[in-house]
């Protein structure tokens, strides 16, 4: 009789929960990045959107948004996108189209899938859509995953300092409407995936990305992309 199990060491290794769980510094690898555009009409936000493998699992959802719902660019997303180019040495992004399993298209940020990054999460409780609390993870800052130094650190020459002190100061933020007020209308109500799960994304018109990027670069109305020196040891 075929056993329908046979013991694998290394996967009895990963059970339990994966991925992050709490606030924290977490280095891996870049699985996959995507341009999205927000579903609401009334907004023109746009954003990129990262999972991470790494140690702990995979971290699935962290999003920077680089233009606002007004249509006018973010300097802080800007400038966080702009970083992870620094630190993974490359010079332009570019939308990929792909078709996913579920027949939507996709737009893959190829240059930065597969490169190593490091990312400072802050837990961020909210309200759900339906009731009862989620969470999810926002972006605070990039480093180096050999070096633990920011851009700047690096570039500079400066010791790597930045991480572990935003780690030591940071503190979960929470978003939770009141009971009876119902569930928080902003970026927790709007995302477009659930952090935990729920792979498929809801159908949705033609978005701004397939009007105006198809494979050019995307984000034209971002600062100039810097030159950056290959030779930084990140």
């Amino acid at each position: 009789m075929q056993p329908i199990f046979t013991f694998n060491q290394e996967d009895a290794k990963k059970a339990g929960p994966s991925g992050a769980s709490e606030s924290g510094a977490y280095a891996g690898i870049i699985r996959t990045a995507l341009f999205t555009s927000a579903r609401d009409a009334n907004s023109q936000s746009q954003s990129m959107e990262f999972s991470l493998d790494a140690d702990v699992g995979a971290i699935n959802f962290l999003r920077v948004s680089y233009v606002g719902r007004d249509g006018n660019p973010l300097q802080g997303g800007n400038a966080m996108i702009q970083a992870i180019m620094g630190l993974t040495g490359v010079k332009a992004l570019h939308a990929t189209e792909v078709v996913n399993d579920q027949n939507e298209a996709e737009y893959h940020c190829k240059e930065l899938e597969g490169k190593p990054i490091g990312f400072v999460l802050q837990k961020v409780l909210y309200t759900k859509n339906a009731g009862g609390d989620g969470y999810r993870f926002e972006i605070r800052q990039a480093f180096g995953t050999k070096t633990r130094k920011t851009y700047k650190e690096g570039i500079e020459g400066l010791p790597a300092e930045t991480v572990d002190k935003l780690v030591a100061s940071l503190s979960d933020k929470d978003e939770r409407q009141p009971a009876g007020t119902g569930p928080a209308g902003g970026q927790a109500g709007n995302q477009q995936r659930s952090m935990l799960g729920g792979q498929q994304q809801q159908n949705q018109t033609q978005s701004r990305l397939q009007q105006n990027a198809g494979s050019r670069n995307v984000g034209q109305n971002q600062p100039p992309v810097q030159d950056f020196d290959d030779d930084i040891p990140f």
